[in-house]
């Protein structure tokens, strides 16, 4: 009989937890009698094709398993409600608590699988199936976030802390009953369950050929290249899951690289010799790895999670190395054209970057030196800034019920005691921050966690006296304007026509307008003082938590100003939200770039989708 490994998987990963109670499933008197065979290397790292497939490998000893039972432990769905059509599948589940001892094949595992990097399990019907329903047929479906890994339970007793939910098997010719954890250290994870056969192949369907499949040709790699606008840029297609499946950055990176494709190259530049090269060197790394059960990022961690490096990382050429077998140094990018970092060699590019039109990259350095003119610092009275005191807790300046609800774990974290402690240092330093502490969170505070519909992402807070007041862009009334928002406010009259009085923005909050700086605090007079010291961390928590729970909500508007705003962006599913990008409305990016600011009409555009999403468009003018 085949068992499952003693550690099923340690990948960064996460699966939208399972929780039926005892009473659901029936539950089982049986306690698992063996342990699990054997241990596999942890894998801490974004999962890319061979690393799904690899957990699914391992997970193929539940199958013709009886589930009798799935409990949510902690974490999301015990907080916020049951995964999407939890309920509905919990119904046609069959009660084990009459088990006699005689074999019952009954709600068995038929299958696990994967394509690209989506998981999937089907059962059979058991007893359950609608006389009139053909299209009936039982699946979950499980897609990995950052953290998660499945534990057998001996592994999983050895350290708890992060049990999400759990699988109960049983095996109905011993009567032996095992389960599967899953931890998931950050939470990211997304289950779903499914009782329709169509919705199963819907989804598998709007995946692109899988890069480790037997069935994918290369002549499905070339007729998805030339069904793709030739203008896109060839990272941007080959990590759309949708047009490719399985590929992440590490498999990217080694098959432009291999086949020696500029990574900054549309496909129009790419002829079909140079295509079927690349089609070639994906599959032979995606095939490697796989057959190397992977690899990890270099140095063994990912996000603070400790772990073993996979055989594959000691095979790689270009990813995360410093020179190629070449010889030629390998240049590590972090703005790359896929709004990701990209290793690459000089020797792959078709013509030199300087030859390439890119946007115009705005920094706070950039931002300050612009606004300075702008501030009449010596005409402001410095007072409301005397309030901040050393080992005063921050967070207690987030009072929104919803946000401190799912920014408890953030709030709780690591990164954010020492925040808090560079924060108590500044103070005990004499140092003047801003905002004021109970204008910190205004962001949160004014726009509601359940409101929230459009996202504005900014960089750090105005650096003069009674300029910020905790909303990206936007001073307080009776200051002078800064320049970026005067660009901001001229767009939206030009676009919508607004009426406007001064520059508080307070009035779009209030509606639902997340105005989110990157960084919450700054010293007086020192642009970008408060970067890399925590803030960044807190914000990418917002922006994922953004990501994954308003995507059943009908989906949010991202407004994407400036290459910062990009990047931090970067892991929203554009499958799931809208995203309107332009460079800053900076006067030194606004009009000068290839999707400059001003005549973007982003405002008209975002409430144009937020009416097709069903929801109340925003009133913009500025009162």
């Amino acid at each position: 009989m085949a068992t499952l490994p003693a550690t099923i998987v340690a990948l960064s990963m996460g699966t939208r937890a399972l929780n039926l109670s005892k009473s659901s499933f029936g539950g089982s008197q049986f306690r698992l009698k063996r342990s699990f065979s054997r241990m596999v290397s942890p894998i801490v790292m974004m999962p890319e094709g061979p690393e799904v497939r690899t957990v699914v490998d391992q997970l193929q000893g539940g199958v013709g398993k009886r589930l009798v039972d799935i409990q949510f432990l902690s974490g999301r769905y015990i907080r916020h409600g049951r995964p999407v059509g939890f309920e509905e599948f919990a119904m046609t589940m069959t009660p084990s608590t009459s088990w006699t001892g005689e074999a019952e094949a009954i709600d068995q595992i038929q299958e696990w699988n994967a394509k690209g990097k989506f998981i999937y399990l089907t059962l059979d019907d058991g007893n359950t199936a609608p006389e009139d329903d053909d299209d009936f047929a039982r699946s979950i479906w499980i897609t990995l976030g950052m953290s998660g890994r499945f534990l057998a339970e001996g592994a999983h007793q050895q350290d708890p802390r992060f049990a999400r939910w759990y699988l109960e098997m049983l095996d109905i010719d011993s009567g032996s009953t095992r389960k599967i954890y899953y931890h998931d250290q950050r939470n990211f994870g997304v289950l779903r369950f499914c009782l329709s056969q169509q919705e199963l192949t819907k989804k598998l369907e709007s995946l692109g050929p899988d890069m480790l499949s037997e069935d994918t040709t290369i002549d499905d790699f070339l007729e998805r290249m030339d069904q793709a606008r030739q203008d896109l840029n060839v990272c941007k297609f080959l990590m759309d899951q949708s047009k490719i499946a399985g590929v992440g950055n590490y498999i990217l990176a080694e098959g432009l690289y291999r086949a020696m494709v500029d990574p900054f190259a549309s496909l129009n530049e790419i002829n079909e010799s140079l295509r079927r090269s690349l089609f070639d060197e994906l599959r032979a790394v995606s095939r490697d790895s796989y057959q190397s059960q992977g690899m990890t990022r270099p140095g063994g961690t990912f996000q603070g999670v400790e772990g073993d490096q996979g055989q594959y990382a000691f095979q790689l050429q270009c990813y995360g190395q410093k020179v190629c077998p070449k010889g030629n140094p390998v240049i590590k990018d972090t703005s790359g054209p896929h709004k990701r970092t990209i290793w690459y060699t000089e020797e792959q590019l078709f013509k030199p970057l300087s030859e390439r039109r890119f946007s115009m990259t705005w920094t706070e350095e950039d931002e300050a030196k612009v606004a300075a003119s702008a501030t009449d610092d010596d005409d402001l009275d410095d007072e409301t800034t005397a309030v901040w005191k050393a080992g005063k807790d921050i967070g207690l300046g987030l009072t929104d019920p919803g946000w401190k609800e799912v920014l408890g774990e953030a709030l709780s974290s690591e990164s954010f005691s020492r925040l808090q402690a560079f924060l108590d240092q500044e103070i005990a330093q004499g140092e003047t921050i801003y905002p004021p502490p109970d204008q910190v969170f205004s962001a949160f505070n004014l726009c509601p966690f359940e409101k929230t519909k459009i996202v504005i992402v900014g960089q750090d807070p105005y650096h003069g006296p009674g300029q910020g007041h905790g909303l990206a862009f936007s001073v307080q009334k009776d200051v002078k304007i800064p320049p970026s928002l005067r660009n901001i406010i001229a767009e939206a009259i030009d676009d919508l026509a607004i009426k406007q009085y001064h520059g508080n923005l307070e009035h779009w909050a209030k509606q639902g307008v997340l105005m989110l700086n990157t960084v919450l605090t700054v010293q007086r007079g020192k642009a970008n003082s408060h970067a890399k010291q925590g803030w960044e961390d807190f914000t990418d928590q917002v922006i994922s938590v953004l990501n994954e729970k308003k995507a059943d909500d009908g989906g949010l508007v991202f407004l994407l100003w400036g290459n910062p705003a990009k990047k931090k962006a970067a892991g929203v599913d554009e499958d799931n939200h809208f995203l309107i990008q332009s460079s800053h409305p900076s006067p030194l990016g606004a009009t000068k770039t290839s999707q400059p600011f001003l005549g973007s009409r982003c405002f008209s555009r975002a409430n144009k989708a937020l009416e097709e999403m069903g929801k109340e468009p925003i009133n913009w003018d500025i009162i």
